[in-house]
């Protein structure tokens, strides 16, 4: 094999894995930084909004087990705007089983799954106290936003079984807002220049010894 031809066989790859990498940033920041679900209207005369589940990883690796995907590398971006911007709300992201405990016994609504075309949440209710107690002093929450106005929650995810809660800020009921969903990618910009800095090396080094040769 011709000296060089190996580094060139490797450079190349990592060059286009870098191209592409600083194309999804690029794509990224266009989108405003962040790669999300368009804003929608949820409502409910109930004390809460509930996801049912969020699953991320797992607390131990174990042999067998698949590689986490890519989302689980991003943080979560969450915006919620309440209609009536007056109205105090509140966004918070807990353990599953927490946010259950909390939630049992009030009347709240639990996402189930959803339509895609065109999308159309189907949501779950269950029965309860029309009231709940202010989540705001709720001490299980890994991540929250609350307050009047547009609010913006930024989760870094860890391996777990979360949900995502909205309410108002006080736990009483009726939640109207508009909402959306995003995965921001910070590794996208460094990945990017660390590969192709990597590659662009490899690739000179792999050129300068073949003409060494």
């Amino acid at each position: 094999m011709k000296r060089g031809l190996p580094g060139v066989l490797i450079a190349v790859p990592l060059l286009l894995a870098g191209s592409g990498l600083a194309a999804a940033g690029a794509v990224q920041a266009a989108s405003g930084g962040a790669f999300g679900t368009g804003e929608r209207r949820f409502t409910t005369s109930t004390a809460a909004l509930k996801t049912d589940e969020i699953e991320v990883g797992a607390e131990t690796a174990r042999a067998g087990d698949p590689m986490p995907d890519a989302g689980e590398l991003a943080e979560v971006e969450i915006v919620v705007r309440p209609a009536d911007p007056r109205v105090p709300l509140f966004v918070g992201v807990g353990p599953k089983a927490r946010v259950e405990g909390y939630l049992r016994g009030v009347a709240h609504e639990e996402f189930v799954s959803a339509d895609l075309s065109p999308f159309a949440p189907v949501f779950r209710r269950l029965p309860g106290t029309p009231e709940a107690a202010a989540p705001s002093r709720q001490s299980f929450w890994v991540a929250s936003s609350s307050g009047t106005g547009t609010r913006t929650l930024r989760w870094g995810k860890t391996g777990g079984a979360w949900s995502v809660v909205v309410m108002r800020l006080d736990g009483r009921p009726g939640v109207d807002a508009h909402a959306s969903i995003a995965l921001r990618f910070g590794i996208l910009p460094p990945a990017a220049v660390v590969t192709l800095v990597a590659g662009t090396a490899l690739l000179v080094w792999a050129v300068r010894r073949r003409r060494t040769a």
